[in-house]
């Protein structure tokens, strides 16, 4: 089924109830749109888009904020079997002209002037669908015949690792995968949802916004990570999906207010009864944090390429009330419904099913590279970790990037990422990152909590580490510790937007001290 679709079979009984709320400054309802005005929106920008010589096929691009006109476009290309492609706002001039000359669009939509490509002149404003005249046209009337494998979305990867791609995603893939992750995390038209991360990428373009759809729920918009907590004081939500770097945030805000589950939900609006992570890998002290005070966050695990949910941890109630099993939180969780994973001799996690998409935009040699015999490989090293509360499958647990994996000039191989859990379990630890490639033993350079200082001498703290890591086999255990005095944030640029380290940056910032180590 396609996305376009839910709005035709949705309930009559829902039809009014509302889908999309958008506030004033004060946190007064500016605009409330029931779900029976969302579909004649949608007829009216299909319209618009038909009008303007938009065909199956055809690439219409967005670059605009998270909006309900940004959720219109999406669901009139999906009704007339165009091309939704996104592109994050954030992205360089560069990027933006990258990701441009490679879709050759037809027809783009934004917030204001574009600086980058030849079109930079030929735009409209993405605003504007929320206030078209109705149409003569219905829903109904302008959706055109598709095949669940036709292209609905492209999404481009955020380039960490090299030039950005296009990720081809398919109805089928952004259906499928929408419904597996709300058959592991069931969500209902009761539940209210504070959105801020950006539905150009595939974390929040499935959990947050296809979700939405499919479950009937209402949707409001944070204007940013910053402004979630003055925004949940209006909207009170009850589902919030949020990135490492946002619950750090909210770890701290509530270590201030003494740390009971009422801060928490205080904070969030009063009514929150389930957190999300996703993006990158949420550190055990937080999620330890939040379960002792009855407030699990749960995980999910997935790249953009398997649209993108592989594994997720499950909600003990279904959304009839009935009990499944116990809460599953262990790591992130078993695959979802309709995905196959396997790890290889060499530790790689492959993936097959649903989700997995279409292919790269017009890269069809790296798309060979990614998919061999219908098996996506995932980039990371992971192991099974054997549930005992419940009947499911084993659990994954994600040990890194296999790209993260450390050389040391003794030939053995350190993966960082289980050192680094173990050593952010400490109350006194605020960040920390493994490095050492062709060294004889790794270094670990630690952030310290603010609230530790004057802090330990690198000797003393280096001690306290070898104990931590007594389990690890002599040549894993760093032999120096260096001390940053710096935050570690994404205004520098040493944390991405989803709160993970840029490991390359962190690294290259210290390299003097490490280097002294070398000589």
């Amino acid at each position: 089924m396609r996305l376009a679709d839910y709005l035709l079979r949705l309930n009559v009984d829902r039809y009014d109830s509302i889908a999309w709320i958008d506030r004033n400054h004060d946190g007064s309802i500016a605009r409330a749109w029931t779900w029976i005005e969302v579909q004649r929106l949608i007829a009216a920008a299909g319209t618009f888009c038909l009008e303007h010589s938009v065909g199956k096929g055809d690439r219409v691009v967005n670059f605009g904020r998270n909006s309900l006109a940004w959720a219109i476009l999406d669901l009139a290309c999906s009704a007339i079997n165009a091309v939704h492609v996104p592109i994050d706002g954030r992205f360089s001039t560069a990027q933006q002209k990258h990701c441009l000359d490679l879709v050759k669009p037809k027809l783009v939509f934004a917030d204001g002037p574009i600086a980058s490509g030849p079109i930079a002149s030929g735009w409209s404003r993405l605003g504007q669908l929320t206030s078209l005249l109705p149409t003569d046209q219905t829903l109904q009337q302008i959706a055109l015949p598709f095949s669940p494998d036709d292209l609905a979305n492209i999404l481009f990867t955020s380039g960490t690792t090299g030039v950005q791609k296009g990720v081809m995603l398919s109805h089928k893939n952004l259906h499928s995968n929408a419904l597996a992750k709300l058959d592991a995390m069931p969500q209902n038209h009761h539940d209210r949802r504070l959105n801020f991360l950006p539905f150009s990428h595939a974390y929040a373009r499935t959990c947050e916004l296809t979700t939405w759809l499919i479950s009937s729920s209402c949707m409001e918009v944070a204007s940013s990570m910053e402004n979630v907590f003055s925004s949940a004081a209006f909207s009170a939500p009850t589902l919030l999906n949020g990135v490492p770097v946002f619950f750090e945030t909210l770890e701290k805000k509530f270590m201030q207010m003494q740390g009971t589950q009422a801060c928490v939900r205080e904070l969030l609006g009063g009514q929150v009864r389930r957190l999300a992570s996703g993006g990158a890998t949420l550190p055990n002290s937080v999620r330890a944090r939040f379960a002792a005070i009855g407030l699990p966050i749960y995980q999910g695990y997935g790249l953009t390429e398997s649209s993108p949910v592989i594994c997720s941890n499950r909600s003990g109630q279904s959304d009839m009330g009935e009990k499944e099993c116990d809460v599953n939180l262990v790591e992130v969780g078993p695959p979802v419904k309709g995905m196959k994973v396997r790890i290889d001799e060499s530790g790689r996690l492959w993936v097959a099913g649903d989700g997995v998409m279409l292919g790269y935009w017009q890269d069809t040699e790296g798309t060979k590279a990614k998919i061999v015999n219908g098996w996506l490989e995932t980039g990371d090293l992971a192991e099974y970790v054997e549930n005992t509360n419940c009947v499911e499958p084993s659990a994954i647990k994600i040990l890194g990037r296999a790209d993260d994996t450390l050389v040391l000039s003794s030939g053995y191989k350190v993966q960082p990422l289980p050192i680094e859990q173990m050593v952010l379990a400490e109350s006194w630890v605020s960040r920390c990152i493994l490095v050492g490639t062709m060294l004889p033993f790794p270094i670990l350079i630690v952030r310290a909590l603010e609230a530790d200082y004057p802090p330990m001498l690198p000797n003393e703290m280096l001690a306290r580490i070898e104990k931590i890591l007594h389990e690890f086999p002599r040549y894993a255990i760093p032999c120096k510790v260096i001390i940053a005095e710096e935050e570690w944030t994404k205004g520098n640029g040493l944390l991405n937007f989803k709160g993970g380290l840029v490991r390359k940056k962190i690294e290259s910032r210290y390299q003097a001290q490490i280097s002294e180590t070398i000589h």
